[in-house]
């Protein structure tokens, strides 16, 4: 006869709580032995023990459920060590993200003291090749290269050059849903094709300020524009511009990029 037991003694045998067990049952991980059909008392069998053990431990392990489930569905051996493998890929890129974010806090916590430079200058109108991209800011750096390439392609085909260096303007601040302007200063018209159109960049009074390297700590540079607006009690006129003056590419460096950081402001 196979030995059944209730959800609780079950729960306290395999360090499971009873909340996670029926939620295990309701997505199918760990399935009672048996249902009550006049109660829905769930039992389990001893032979489930081993299950339960190894999914305690993978939550140990912060493994997602759907990822427990198909270390449990593995039909070898070989399959189960692959599967933690790719986890444990995972979790190993997670804790570098982590430690670069950790080793950035010190320049974070010094930045109120640490000010860039603020100018102003005077621009005329400029025209301007663009595409619009809609990202969350997390997907930006991946999607912003291939968008240039788009745009360049475009602007090739129609015998057009770029005049000046490249840049972006940030239509909108959500950081879950950025509609980002990639612009390219051209001399001659732009015919609209599909998502590549013709625009200008306003004239007006900008006041901007130099970021050096790489992107990781841009917000210094925002955040010094912001504080020099405040101080001078400014209104911004347009949304915050970045233009490349050194821009990525395969043979720059990331210490060696440089970036204007710069705001439209009611002069």
């Amino acid at each position: 006869m196979t030995t059944l037991m209730p959800i609780g003694v079950f729960a306290h045998a395999t360090r499971l709580s009873v909340r996670a067990l029926r939620n295990y049952d309701r997505i199918g991980l760990l399935v009672p032995a048996e249902i009550d059909p006049s109660t829905g008392y769930r039992r389990y069998s001893l032979d489930q023990f081993a299950r339960a053990g190894l999914i305690r431990r993978l939550r140990e392990l912060e493994v997602p459920l759907a990822e427990i489930a198909e270390i449990l569905d593995a039909g070898s051996p070989d399959e189960v060590r692959a599967a933690i493998e790719r986890h444990h890929g995972r979790v190993a890129a997670r804790a570098a993200e982590l430690a670069a974010i950790s080793g950035r806090l010190d320049s974070v916590l010094a930045e109120p003291t640490r000010w860039l430079h603020v100018y102003e200058r005077v621009r005329t109108p400029q025209p301007i090749g663009r595409l619009s991209i809609r990202t969350p800011l997390g997907r930006l750096a991946e999607l912003i290269g291939p968008a240039y390439g788009r745009l360049f392609a475009a602007l090739d085909a129609q015998g057009i050059a770029p005049s000046g260096p490249t840049g972006t303007r940030y239509l909108t601040d959500d950081p879950d849903e950025l509609t980002v302007e990639l612009f390219v200063p051209v001399d001659g018209p732009v015919r609209d094709e599909g998502e590549i159109g013709a625009g200008e960049l306003p004239g007006g009074l900008l006041v901007a300020t130099i970021h050096e390297g790489g992107y990781e700590d841009v917000e210094t540079a925002y955040r010094s524009l912001g504080r020099w607006i405040a101080e001078r009690d400014l209104a911004p006129a347009g949304p915050a511009e970045e233009l490349y003056l050194v821009a990525p590419g395969p043979s720059v460096a990331p210490e060696s990029y440089r970036t204007e950081i710069a705001w439209p402001v009611l002069s």
